[in-house]
């Protein structure tokens, strides 16, 4: 009877026990399904957040690939600048080789300065005026020619001698009626740079107008000092004539000048009556045209 009792017992219990071990199982199971699905989403979305990449990388790849051949064309473009700019400072280079040559030695056929030989006290007496005035003039005597810088005679854009000019230029006209300088006529050329004319515009017009009117100034301020006018004749070059080239600003004060030249009477000043022309100019002729500059 208690074996029975104790069989009946147990097996009560078994049945008692089998859902709960049950139930475990399927709790498992279901924690493990869960956690694959999670780690099967995770998988799908790393695998896309790797495809995202890999085309942002391509897309990296073609910009490096494009910025380089930019930067390859830039190189090339940079190459044949620096190639041109050294062939246009080459040429820069030869056209102002040639124009100081062309500047000494004269264009083909210009006419030459005459050279003068002036009698010895004639000579001196130049030498001594210049020596007295250093800042004002200067003299050379194989061209007969005495330069009065226009910066120092003249005010900027005016023909008025300034007042410490004057002087000089009585001393420089008692020396041309001396007796030495008896066999010798008078020719004044004035000269310019290309700095343009602003304050006198409306009465000097062109270079031309400006280095005639200084010329005409320093022939009548002469002819005050007792020179007659028919030993005096007059000339205007403008910018036309630069013992140097003219710098893009500013001009050149060695371009600013009236000469003055002293020529013999045999060979009369340019245009007298049955007299051969006498070309007074130290630096080549350029094209014949008016220009608003100074």
């Amino acid at each position: 009877m208690n074996r029975i009792k104790f069989g009946m017992i147990a097996t009560g219990m078994a049945v008692l026990l089998a859902p709960s071990m049950g139930c475990v199982s399927r709790d498992e199971y279901l924690r493990t399904k869960f956690s694959n699905d999670t780690a099967s989403s995770r998988a799908s979305g790393l695998e896309n957040e790797l495809a995202d990449e890999r085309s942002k990388n391509h897309e990296l790849r073609n910009q490096v690939e494009t910025l380089q051949r930019e930067k390859e064309t830039l190189a090339a473009l940079a190459d044949n600048l620096k190639a041109e700019n050294s062939r246009l400072n080459a040429t820069n280079r030869d056209l102002l080789a040639k124009m100081d040559e062309m500047l000494r030695k004269g264009i083909p056929n210009a006419i030459d300065v005459v050279e003068v030989k002036l009698p010895p006290e004639l000579d001196r007496a130049l030498q001594d005026f210049a020596a007295r005035y250093p800042q004002a003039v200067e003299y050379d005597s194989k061209r007969g020619l005495v330069r009065w810088k226009s910066d120092l005679t003249f005010a900027l854009g005016s023909d008025q001698l300034r007042d410490d000019a004057k002087a000089a230029l009585a001393e420089f006209a008692r020396i041309v009626q001396s007796s030495a300088a008896s066999g010798f006529e008078v020719v004044i050329a004035g000269h310019t740079d290309n700095v343009p004319i602003r304050s006198s515009a409306a009465r000097f017009p062109s270079n031309w107008h400006l280095s005639c009117y200084r010329a005409i100034a320093v022939m009548n301020a002469m002819h005050e000092y007792g020179c007659d006018y028919a030993k005096m004749g007059c000339l205007g070059y403008g910018e036309w004539r630069p013992r140097e080239p003219n710098p893009a600003k500013g001009g050149s004060e060695r371009n600013r000048r009236v000469e003055v030249f002293l020529v013999s009477s045999k060979s009369p000043i340019p245009s007298a009556p049955g007299g051969s022309e006498v070309m007074i100019n130290d630096a080549p002729s350029a094209s014949p045209r008016p220009s608003s500059h100074q």
